[in-house]
C-alpha cells in the first residue's frame, strides 16, 4: 500500500491556483459582457428613428405618407423575418462574429443611401437594409452566451447587456430631441449621427475576440461511454481535431445535424416552455411598440380631453425604467428552474393587466403611467427569459434557438398585424388592440398558473 503525504504547503498551493483560475474566468466573463454591451449601446443609439416617418414625408426623401406606412414598413417586416432565417441557420456555423459584423454593415450601407437627396428606389434598399438591424441584439447575445464558460453568470450578463439596450435608445432620442430643437426642425442631419453610431460599432465589433469551435465531451468522447481510458486514442483525436472541424463544418448544411440540434433543444421542457412563452409574448410586446402612439393620439382627439402630448417623456422614462429593471435582475440570485414559471405567470398576468387597462383610460397620464410599468416588468421578464433559454442550449445551439424563437415572434407579428390592423377582421377598434394583446398575455400567465399548480400537484 502506498500513502501519499499532502502538506499544508501543498493545499495552499491548490488553493492559490483555484483562485487564480476562478478570478480569470470571472474576468473573461466582464470583459466579454461589457464588450457586448458597449456594442448593443452603438447599435442602439440612432437618433433618426424617432423622426424616422417625418424625415421619410419631408423635403430630404419627400415621400408621401401613404408610401412610408406600407411600402417602407412592409420591406423592414419581410427584411427581418428573412434575417432571422439566414441567422438561425448560419450564425452557428460561422460561430456569430461574422454574423454581427454583418448586420452591422447592412444598416450602416442603408443609412448611407438615405442621406442626400434619394431616389425611392434608394429608399427602398435602405428599407430592407435597416430591417436586418433588429437580429443585431439576438446574434450579439448568442456570441455573449457562447463565449461564458459559466451559465450561471448569463442571468447577470444578460441584464448588463438589456440595460445597455436601453440606454443606448434614451440617449439617441435624447440626442435627436436636442439636434432637431437646435435646428428648427430640420432632420438632415439625423441620418449622419445614424452612419457614425454604426461606423463605430462596426470597428469595436472587429475588436471581439473570435470563437474557437469546440466538439462537446460529453457527446462525442468514445472514452465516457466505454469508460476505457486510451491515451493513443486521445492523442490521435487531438491531431486530426482541425481536421474534423473543417469537414464538419463543411458538411453540416448537408447532414442532419441542424434537425438534431433543434429537436434536442426543443425536447428540453424548460427551453420548450419558454421558447413558446417568448414567441407569444415578444410578438405582443413588438404590437405593443407600434400601436402605443397611435393610441396617444386617439386619446386626445376624444371629445372633451385637453390632454398635452408627452410622448417623448413617456418614451423615455419607458426605456429608463426598463434599463433598471433590467440591471436590477441580472444581480437577483434565485432558483429559476423551481421558481421561473411562477415569476412568467405573475409578470404575464400583471403585464396582461397593464394592457388592458389602457382600453378603459381616456386620460394620457394613466395611460403612460400603464405603459411605464409595462415596459419595467416586461424587460425584467425578457432578461431571465433569454437566460434560463441560454443556460439549457448547447454551445452550438444558441443562434439556432435564440434567433428562431424571434422568427417565431416576427410570424406572430405579422399575423396579428393582418387581422387587427390592416385587415381588421374583427372591427376592433384601437383601444381594443390593447384589450387584444393585454388579452393574450393574461392568457400566458394563466397558463402558466395551470403550469406551476400541475408541477406542484405531480412532486
Amino acid at each position: 500500500m502506498t500513502f501519499i503525504l499532502v502538506t499544508n504547503e501543498d493545499v495552499n498551493i491548490v488553493e492559490n491556483d483555484l483562485m487564480r483560475n476562478l478570478i480569470l474566468i470571472m474576468k473573461i466573463w466582464k470583459k466579454t459582457t461589457y464588450m457586448v454591451a458597449i456594442y448593443l449601446f452603438l447599435l442602439e443609439f440612432r437618433p433618426l428613428e424617432p423622426f424616422m416617418t417625418a424625415y421619410l414625408i419631408g423635403p430630404d426623401a419627400n415621400l408621401s405618407l401613404k408610401e412610408v406606412a406600407t411600402t417602407i414598413e412592409y420591406l423592414k417586416t419581410y427584411a427581418s423575418l428573412l434575417t432571422s432565417v439566414l441567422m438561425f441557420m448560419t450564425a452557428d456555423y460561422f460561430l456569430y462574429k461574422p454574423n454581427i459584423i454583418f448586420l452591422t454593415v447592412c444598416p450602416c450601407v442603408s443609412y448611407f443611401l438615405m442621406i442626400g437627396a434619394p431616389s425611392v428606389t434608394q429608399l427602398r434598399v435602405s428599407a430592407f437594409g435597416i430591417g436586418a438591424i433588429y437580429s443585431g441584439n439576438m446574434i450579439a447575445l448568442c456570441y455573449l452566451y457562447a463565449k461564458i464558460d459559466d451559465v450561471e453568470q448569463y442571468q447577470m450578463a444578460t441584464g448588463i447587456v438589456t440595460a445597455a439596450i436601453q440606454l443606448g435608445k434614451v440617449v439617441g432620442d435624447f440626442s435627436a430631441q436636442i439636434i432637431v430643437s437646435a435646428t428648427g426642425g430640420i432632420y438632415t442631419i439625423l441620418p449622419y449621427c445614424n452612419i457614425f453610431s454604426l461606423l463605430l460599432a462596426i470597428i469595436w465589433a472587429c475588436l471581439f475576440p473570435s470563437i474557437k469551435q469546440k466538439n462537446d465531451p460529453c457527446e462525442n468522447s468514445s472514452l465516457l461511454k466505454h469508460g476505457v481510458d486510451n491515451e493513443t486514442k486521445n492523442i490521435e483525436q487531438n491531431r486530426n481535431t482541425i481536421k474534423i472541424d473543417k469537414e464538419y463544418k463543411t458538411e453540416i448544411f448537408f447532414s442532419k445535424e441542424i434537425w438534431m440540434n433543434f429537436k434536442s433543444s426543443y425536447s428540453n421542457p424548460i427551453v420548450l416552455k419558454k421558447s413558446l412563452w417568448y414567441i407569444v409574448g415578444m410578438g405582443a410586446y413588438i404590437l405593443v411598440l407600434s400601436n402605443i402612439n397611435v393610441l396617444y393620439s386617439y386619446v386626445i382627439k376624444i371629445p372633451g380631453n385637453h390632454d398635452v402630448l408627452s410622448n417623448g417623456l413617456a418614451e423615455s422614462m419607458v426605456t429608463l425604467s426598463g434599463a433598471a429593471g433590467a440591471y436590477l435582475i441580472g444581480k437577483v440570485n434565485c432558483d429559476w428552474a423551481r421558481y421561473g414559471d411562477v415569476f412568467t405567470a405573475f409578470c404575464s398576468i400583471v403585464m396582461g393587466t397593464l394592457m388592458m387597462s389602457c382600453y378603459f383610460y381616456h386620460k394620457l397620464k394613466f395611460i403612460y403611467l400603464a405603459y411605464i410599468l409595462f415596459g419595467l416588468i416586461c424587460q425584467m421578464h425578457f432578461v431571465v427569459i433569454y437566460a434560463e433559454i441560454a443556460k439549457q442550449l448547447k454551445k452550438q445551439c444558441y443562434s439556432l434557438i435564440i434567433e428562431f424563437n424571434f422568427f417565431g415572434s416576427l410570424i406572430v407579428v405579422t399575423i396579428l398585424t393582418l387581422i387587427l390592423i390592416q385587415y381588421n377582421i374583427m372591427y376592433i377598434t384601437i383601444p381594443g388592440r390593447f384589450l387584444f394583446i393585454g388579452g393574450l398575455f393574461l392568457m400566458l400567465g394563466i397558463i402558466f398558473l395551470f403550469v406551476c399548480i400541475y408541477d406542484i400537484r405531480k412532486k
